[in-house]
């Protein structure tokens, strides 16, 4: 669900979505505001579930092959997807993993050193899984855009 953000909460956003390792200080002086109010409005924004947490983004090229799969289920149950949702959530090698509409019910982003390791992978964890119908997957050879920052389309 959307949180009403200010345009002061906003500008904070849009300086933390590109680095979040400015200080308060360096956020206030961009957006006019004290440290001590940008540190409040941070506070809120992670309480309210804005912010999810603080990482370091890593080129994920430089860890091997990066694979869009999506999965369609033969099987569809609450209980068959709270299941493959947290089979997903537990594997290392799943950074993300959405439900979706449309053909698919899951679209899953897996990285793996190489197709043939990728292979093995879907033999194990799609495979062997009897309510699981199918899954096609890509290989991502490149990133033309990569970024965490989201920026809703607006209505005009």
């Amino acid at each position: 669900m959307a949180v009403n953000l200010d345009t002061f909460d906003q500008a904070i956003l849009d300086i933390v979505e590109e680095d979040s390792s400015k200080t308060p200080h360096e956020i206030g002086q961009s957006v006019n505001l004290s440290a001590s109010s940008v540190r409040r409005r941070l506070a809120a924004l992670k309480r309210k579930g804005v912010i999810l947490r603080e990482v370091a983004l890593t080129d994920p090229s430089r860890k091997g092959l990066a694979f869009w799969t999506m999965i369609s289920f033969a099987t569809e149950s609450k209980e068959e997807y709270d299941r493959f949702r947290a089979q997903m959530v537990a594997d290392p090698a799943v950074s993300q993993c959405y439900s979706i509409s449309g053909e698919a019910d899951f679209l899953v982003m897996v990285h793996a050193v190489s197709p043939e390791a990728f292979e093995i992978w879907g033999e194990r964890e799609l495979m062997s899984n009897t309510a699981i119908r199918r899954y096609t997957t890509s290989v991502i050879w490149s990133h033309t855009k990569f970024t965490t920052r989201a920026r809703p389309v607006a209505l005009d």
